[in-house]
């Protein structure tokens, strides 16, 4: 499946072939909670060969040792990250045209979860970061 997502103000476009079996999981940690603005952040983890910008040029920000986020630089939207070793991008869900296409099915970070954002789904919660095995 080719899913398609932009920024809200739509300088930065991109797509991703989703091959089946990617995680996609609500993240709880700190950082994601910041750099969103929100108690959670739900994205999708994707082979690099499979994601690619089609319009702008998101900028970078190295928010640890391990990984970059990147946003746009016009209207801020976190768009996705990478990692150091180039294993995986990971795609914020709120950002695609069709946010519905794709469901959380973990929950990471759950030690860093807001005491006061509770959610009643009965998914695996994972202290850390959940296994992604790309």
């Amino acid at each position: 499946m080719r899913l398609t997502g932009a920024c809200l103000c739509s300088a930065i476009a991109y797509e991703f072939l989703c091959a089946g079996g990617e995680v996609a999981d609500y993240c709880h940690c700190r950082q994601c909670q910041k750099s969103s603005g929100a108690p959670v952040l739900a994205w999708i983890q994707v082979a690099p060969s499979n994601f690619r910008i089609t319009r702008g040029q998101a900028r970078a920000y190295g928010s640890s040792a391990h990984s970059t986020r990147w946003f746009c630089p016009d209207c801020g939207t976190p768009l996705y990250m990478t990692d150091r070793e180039g294993r995986s991008v990971g795609i914020t869900l709120g950002t695609l045209d069709t946010p519905n296409a794709i469901h959380p099915t973990v929950h990471g970070w759950d030690c860093e979860r807001l005491e006061w954002f509770a959610t009643t789904d009965s998914l695996p919660r994972y202290a850390k970061a959940p296994p992604y095995d790309l």
